[in-house]
């Protein structure tokens, strides 16, 4: 049985390793061993990301289940550039939706926003038009 000491020396030697192994990334390299059907990322427009992870080299395809119908569907890198790069969006999601069923989500969303945004116009009216006022 190993100390802790050991252990722990272990531990920082592999961390030694991978961070070399990182370090020495040539994106050359990389890119003439980009998987097929991948999608090259700009890390330049992922500016907007925050995180202590390395951002990423290529975008692939991902395979995923809709959330609200069951069916198998494809997130495609191309989707997936458009999301992080152009979208700003968080470089953590996943879509999780098929795109017939983010359309009616956007509806429903939409339609819930305007029934709120009238009620508000109708209180703020009914206020105005109030004895008290």
């Amino acid at each position: 049985m190993k100390s802790g000491k050991q252990r722990r020396a272990e531990i920082k030697a592999r961390r030694l390793e991978r961070a070399a192994a990182v370090a020495g990334l040539n994106p050359r390299v990389v890119l003439r061993s980009l998987p097929l059907g991948s999608v090259i990322a700009d890390a330049t427009q992922l500016g907007h990301v925050s995180t202590y992870r390395s951002l990423p080299f290529f975008y692939l395809d991902k395979a995923f289940i809709c959330r609200d119908c069951g069916v198998e569907e494809v997130w495609t890198a191309k989707q997936q550039k458009w999301w992080y790069e152009i979208a700003k969006g968080n470089i953590y999601s996943t879509a999780v939706r098929c795109r017939a069923c983010r359309r009616v989500e956007q509806a429903r969303v939409g339609a819930a926003r305007r029934t709120s945004v009238e009620g508000l116009r109708l209180k703020q009216v009914s206020r105005e038009n109030s004895p008290g006022h």
